[in-house]
């Protein structure tokens, strides 16, 4: 375990939170609960890191990070992100049973950096960590009890709420869904990778919310 470079990468995603969030009221609890702990290389929590599937897909989202307000944190994940845990989820946030959609399934991966297991930094009802899903995927509407929030690190992305009108979202962008926001996110020719935080209720299950367009979506989508 690199505890250093974890420590780095940590550091600029805390960095890229604040620049994207600035000072916007709902990302308040967020912002607060992080600069009011004591996250340093002492404190890192002994956990095992690596990436069971997807690599080649993960650096290639990381090498698309913009060389702009992001490079730091683009520099600390290309030297370290095989420093984390990443997993793969097969529909285990949801209800037993979720059509969560294949596409999801076949590309998606996640690191915690805040969490209550397995990750650096040690919290019961909070996380922080990053997202990615492969290219021409549809993440099917979904809601949580969880608030959320969401750094694009690539891009752009499709992204519409309570199944309102798709729209495009930049690398940088701040999006925030309140508790039980229905929302979805459509990938393009670019894989998709964010920073994420849930700052509470963590162990609330995601549910999916049918939409009657998602096959039209998802062939538009298809390469």
């Amino acid at each position: 375990m690199n505890k250093p470079s974890i420590q780095r990468i940590y550091g600029e995603a805390k960095s890229a939170l604040q620049l994207a969030c600035g000072k916007s009221p709902v990302f308040v609890d967020l912002l607060n609960f992080l600069n009011a702990q004591n996250f340093s290389v002492e404190t890192i929590n002994e956990f095992t890191g690596g990436v069971p599937r997807h690599e080649t897909l993960l650096y290639s989202a990381i090498s698309k990070i913009p060389d702009t307000s992001f490079f730091k944190l683009k520099s600390a994940l290309m030297a370290g992100y095989n420093q984390l845990q990443w997993r793969v989820d097969d529909g285990g946030f949801y209800a037993k049973g979720s059509d969560v959609g294949d596409g999801y399934r076949r590309g998606n991966l996640h690191a915690l950096l805040v969490g209550p297991e397995d990750c650096p930094f040690v919290a019961n009802d909070f996380l922080l960590g990053f997202f990615l899903l492969s290219p021409n995927t549809l993440y099917r509407d979904h809601k949580h009890l969880a608030p959320e929030i969401y750094i694009p690190l690539t891009g752009p992305s499709g992204w519409r709420f309570d199944q309102g009108a798709w729209k495009d979202h930049t690398a940088g962008s701040a999006i925030y869904n309140p508790p039980n926001l229905v929302h979805a996110t459509r990938v393009y020719e670019t894989p998709f990778l964010a920073l994420f935080g849930w700052s509470q209720d963590i162990g609330s299950a995601c549910e999916v919310v049918f939409a009657d367009d998602w096959e039209n979506v998802e062939k538009e989508l298809a390469p």
